[in-house]
């Protein structure tokens, strides 16, 4: 049986706590259970881990909730979205049923009834892996797999690899590619894309004298302030502190 991966985004601590506590996370075969306290730490953690369900409130100071259902349309489109809120608001409910949320919820939490969504979620990720299975065989995928990562590795340095583009490349669209692509490799295009240019600059920065900055640029991130975090994230060590353990 499947396991899945589950990303509960909130600004209270307790209401966190509360999910955690609340929820038979096991019983919903979830295996990871994320948490993040605002927008721009829940898209670092969707970055580098390939969550299945995000479960957001929506009002959070800053970008909230749909700020980041838009960003996980945009960028995570086979992760699936729960909203909840406080406020019986029909704007909220219209908005999200247009960036094509699950369900939303109003608080306090029905725990009982956020389960059932969440194993109603689960039941559908597996069935639409069942039909990817029936549909394209094991070899056509893995051909059109070997397809979109040459093209990765051929346009590296170009800061604005998009899911959309690749997919119009190998004629599918853009959500179809994205299930196949994480049914072969086991993870999403941007964290493929993500791990390739560590992998690419790793091999930079012990091979050449080039600046960091110089090779931030090669793998295609415009600042190397944001390469030097995204490394370290991946690695464990800034660039200089690589470069300097490999010497």
């Amino acid at each position: 049986m499947r396991q899945f991966k589950v990303l509960i985004v909130d600004d209270e601590e307790l209401a966190i706590l509360g999910l955690e506590a609340g929820v038979d996370w096991d019983g919903l075969n979830v295996t990871r259970l994320f948490k993040a306290h605002s927008r721009d730490e829940a898209v670092r953690i969707m970055e580098s881990e390939d969550v299945d369900i995000v479960i957001t409130d929506i009002e959070m100071p800053g970008a909230g909730g749909l700020e980041l259902i838009k960003w996980v349309k945009e960028n995570r489109p086979e992760a699936r979205s729960v909203f909840y809120t406080g406020h019986a608001e029909f704007s909220y409910a219209l908005e999200a049923l247009r960036l094509g949320v699950e369900d939303y919820l109003l608080k306090p939490l029905p725990y009982e009834e956020l389960a059932a969504i969440i194993r109603r979620i689960e039941e559908k990720l597996e069935g639409e892996e069942g039909d990817l299975a029936g549909v394209e065989d094991m070899e056509n995928s893995a051909q059109v797999v070997e397809q979109v990562k040459k093209l990765i590795s051929d346009n590296l340095s170009e800061g604005s690899l998009q899911r959309e583009e690749l997919a119009a490349m190998v004629h599918l669209s853009p959500g179809h590619l994205g299930r196949v692509f994480k049914k072969e490799t086991g993870m999403s295009i941007s964290t493929y894309i993500t791990k390739k240019r560590i992998t690419v600059a790793k091999q930079l920065l012990m091979k050449t004298n080039l600046s960091v900055t110089r090779i931030s640029e090669r793998v295609g991130i415009s600042y190397s302030s944001y390469f030097t975090k995204i490394f370290k994230e991946q690695t464990g060590l800034t660039p200089q502190e690589f470069r300097a353990e490999y010497h």
